[in-house]
């Protein structure tokens, strides 16, 4: 199976779908850790199978909160 990042309970993602989140460090060895990032256009692939990981350390970062993005956006 592979790596997915762990979501805040509550938040659902439907598939193929794009939205505005943030994501947190997680990883304590990491000079990121505690700090939280925004994705202006996170698409959510099959709703389930989510990536989002730290540029410096390469670890999955948590999913803290997901707002739907309307309009969604067009992609030619």
């Amino acid at each position: 199976m592979a790596a997915t990042s762990p979501v805040e309970p509550g938040i659902v993602f439907a598939p193929s779908t794009y939205y505005s989140i943030t994501a947190t460090d997680k990883n304590p060895e990491c000079v990121n850790f505690g700090k939280t990032f925004e994705v202006s256009q996170f698409y959510s692939n099959d709703g389930h199978n989510l990536v989002v990981g730290c540029g410096l350390c390469g670890e999955l970062m948590t999913i803290t909160s997901a707002t739907l993005l309307d309009p969604q956006p067009e992609i030619v």
